[in-house]
């Protein structure tokens, strides 16, 4: 009886010295929950954020902040530094207070990734064609930052002229890309003469390129003159009386 109870002092003695070696905050240390953090971080963010909340995703780089020898009811209030872009690799400041009594801040790392359409080549595409729909198609991908000249919709793309050659699969960005001109130099256009009582219309070569609304000079086939005109359309100009 005495060697079973001198076993258990003995025992109850060690634990005592262990935890005198490793001091009261190793002790004593509990961390914050990741979900209830990860849930305030994914709040915060998609207060602020200019994304739809279901094309962002978010992940913790860092540990996670320690709560020592805490009693008491812990919340959290997290804080962005200014002007955040809520993109890619950023760090936050998380406020933790113990039953409405500030506590300690500690900065948080995570990664926020946007998902988020690009325009993509179909096909083989020379320099100088102007891009239909058969040319582009959209791609989604998740990112951690967005090109400054990136194209988000098939809208910027059609109807422009590309400047480069193209591959199959590859992202088209507005630095790549020019406005159509529908008048070119050379090329035959269809002249329109229209006073509100009386349209005709003719054919005639363009001297110049022109874009929508511009005026150009076309030389009249017929008569060998050269004349100024709108352009009101592809391949079409319009003489304004």
């Amino acid at each position: 009886m005495m060697i079973r109870l001198n076993g258990k002092i003995l025992a109850c003695t060690l634990m005592i010295c262990f935890l005198a070696l490793i001091g009261p905050t190793s002790a004593f240390c509990k961390q914050v929950d990741e979900k209830i953090l990860m849930h305030e971080i994914r709040q915060h963010i998609d207060n602020n954020m200019l994304w739809p909340a279901e094309n962002v995703r978010i992940e913790l780089l860092s540990g996670l902040p320690n709560v020592e020898n805490v009693n008491g009811k812990v919340t959290l209030r997290i804080e962005s530094r200014s002007r955040e872009e809520y993109i890619g690799d950023t760090s936050f400041n998380v406020r933790i207070f113990v039953n409405n009594i500030f506590f300690k801040e500690v900065p948080v790392r995570v990664r926020i990734e946007v998902l988020r359409e690009f325009v993509i080549s179909r096909n083989n595409i020379s320099r100088d064609a102007i891009l239909s729909d058969n040319d582009v198609t959209v791609q989604k991908k998740w990112v951690k930052n967005i090109p400054m000249n990136a194209l988000a919709s098939l809208d910027e793309a059609i109807g422009k002229t590309i400047v480069v050659s193209v591959r199959p699969n590859m992202q088209i960005t507005r630095s790549m890309l020019k406005s159509a001109m529908p008048v070119r130099k050379g090329k035959m256009v269809q002249v329109i003469l229209d006073n509100g009582v009386m349209k005709m219309m003719m054919n005639g070569v363009a001297e110049e390129d022109g874009a929508e609304d511009a005026l150009v000079k076309v030389r009249n086939l017929s008569s060998n003159k050269v004349i100024h005109a709108r352009v009101v359309g592809q391949a079409k100009v319009q003489i304004d009386f």
